[in-house]
């Protein structure tokens, strides 16, 4: 009888840590995926309001040309240099692909997100890639064209 209750408390003792053990395993892979879910809709989220803000600085120039005819126009603008702790570009785009001619693609490498932003300008805008930072939007009457690019 005594050797039937010394193995009790010890096999009572490993089955809890057994059942702990796999409860606190899946709570931690179930906030791995919460957090990267998270971190997605905030890259997501931070990538519109920068593309947002870049799309308005080239409307503003383009309107800033087209009613005081300027021959030079120069807005520059501060941007982060990341989103969520990731590096990510600002490209600007003249195919049919996006929501507008021309577009912005912004996208974050991690994690691996691209958001499409339109941009209303009646004012042609140069093909180019700018990271985070400070970023000037620029018209010049030779090329006749609105240009993004690092300051």
């Amino acid at each position: 009888m005594n050797g039937e209750r010394g193995v009790s408390p010890v096999f009572g003792y490993v089955l809890t840590l057994g059942i702990s053990t796999l409860l606190v395993s899946g709570l931690l892979i179930a906030a791995g995926g919460f957090v990267e879910d998270q971190r997605e809709q905030t890259s997501r989220s931070e990538l519109r309001v920068i593309g947002q803000q870049v799309s308005a600085d080239i409307a503003a120039a383009d309107r800033l040309h087209r009613t005081d005819g300027a021959s030079e126009i120069a807005i520059t603008r501060t941007i982060p240099e990341q989103v969520v702790g990731s590096q990510y570009k600002v490209a600007v785009r003249t195919d049919s692909n996006g929501p507008t001619v021309p577009y912005l693609e912004l996208t974050a490498t991690r994690p691996e997100v691209t958001v499409e932003i339109g941009v209303a300008s009646e004012t042609a805008v140069a093909e180019s890639t700018v990271s985070g930072g400070e970023i000037v939007v620029e018209y010049e009457s030779g090329p006749d064209e609105l240009e993004v690019s690092n300051a």
